[in-house]
């Protein structure tokens, strides 16, 4: 959240707020920059807690929970008229250069749109999401074979805790 804190307080930028917005949101639905370029209002669907994207690799639909951590920033950016009907929700296309400038004045090693998705995948497997469901909310139809292949490093932390499970 200190890099979106610090996209947001950008005075002289004119695209701070919709970067950080974007960031915020790449990293609290897991979901890569070409989905969030592809989405508009219409796809959120707030009374039935559901966002369809479109995967531009695979060339197909799919959908995801309004997870509970993107309320607030969805209702902000509805309140804020950014999410209405035929209309992109994401003006900023790409956030790299917010990014690579947040991580710049914060002094952390490069940070990209794709680290995002590997940190929110990371998380979902710590805190105990198994991979089919990872691999659903991904647009994975594989049933979370490349998910368990790829993510399967888990952090050291999350290794210690598993291991006390076996006493």
């Amino acid at each position: 959240m200190a890099i979106v804190r610090d996209i947001r307080s950008q005075k002289f930028s004119a695209d701070a707020q919709e970067s950080a917005d974007l960031v915020e949101f790449m990293g609290k639905a897991g979901v890569g920059t070409a989905e969030c370029a592809g989405m508009c209002g219409e796809h959120i669907d707030f009374q039935n807690k559901r966002i369809t994207l479109y995967r531009h690799k695979t060339d197909t639909g799919y959908t995801i929970p309004l997870f509970p951590q993107l309320h607030g920033l969805l209702d902000n950016l509805r309140d804020r008229g950014s999410v209405l009907n035929g209309q992109p929700v994401f003006k900023v296309r790409d956030p790299k250069k917010a990014l690579d400038a947040a991580c710049k004045r914060l002094n952390l090693p490069h940070f990209s749109p794709r680290a995002l998705r590997r940190c929110f995948i990371t998380r979902a497997i710590e805190k105990g999401v198994d991979f089919k469901t990872i691999a659903s909310w991904q647009g994975h139809r594989d049933g979370g074979v490349l998910i368990a292949k790829t993510y399967s490093h888990l952090r050291n932390e999350h290794s210690d805790n598993m291991a006390k499970k076996l006493v």
